[in-house]
């Protein structure tokens, strides 16, 4: 049995996509904490942001996170802020292992510009404006997300080398 794996990273930088592929590859169980909070509340990240704001959506996530960290053999992946706001990396440091999906601020822009999740943090961001935003957004968040236990490329991300670095970071 084995603890959680909590996939960290920018938004856009595919941690959805790459936890479904790794759980898979690991026979384990795939979390997704925006997922989940949809669920609970029945509303859409975006309306929670649009009625109760952002304090609220974090208050959310936290008590999401906390649950998910005492899994066993589950990946999840996490909103692109949540290891910024309260204990949060903490928890997943502790009780898992975090891995951070890193991608160039070019390569975050081109999957955001393809994307047809509407991002709240976004919405008043025109293509113009997206790339100075995400490199200073990123650029505030990063020292969290550097803390990762593993640091992983994002571009052409392969699975199956992520789930051997995984099992290999378990011995």
């Amino acid at each position: 049995m084995a603890k959680p794996v909590f996939l960290i990273g920018y938004m856009g930088s595919g941690k959805s996509t790459m936890g479904k592929k790794l759980a898979r590859i690991l026979n384990y169980a795939f979390e997704d904490t925006d997922a989940l909070i949809e669920k609970m509340t029945g509303k859409t990240i975006d309306e929670i942001f649009g009625s109760e704001g952002e304090a609220a959506f974090r208050m959310l996530e936290h008590s999401v996170i906390k649950s998910l960290t005492n899994r066993i053999n589950t990946v999840v992946a996490t909103g692109g802020g949540a290891p910024c706001y309260y204990d949060n990396l903490d928890l997943m440091q502790q009780q898992g292992i975090t891995v951070y999906l890193k991608l160039h601020p070019e390569s975050i822009v081109k999957r955001l510009k393809q994307s047809k999740t509407r991002r709240p943090l976004l919405k008043y961001t025109d293509d113009d404006s997206l790339l100075p935003y995400v490199m200073r957004h990123l650029a505030q968040r990063e020292e969290f997300y550097e803390k990762a236990r593993i640091i992983f490329k994002g571009e052409n991300a392969d699975p199956e080398e992520l789930a051997r670095l995984i099992k290999t970071y378990r011995q």
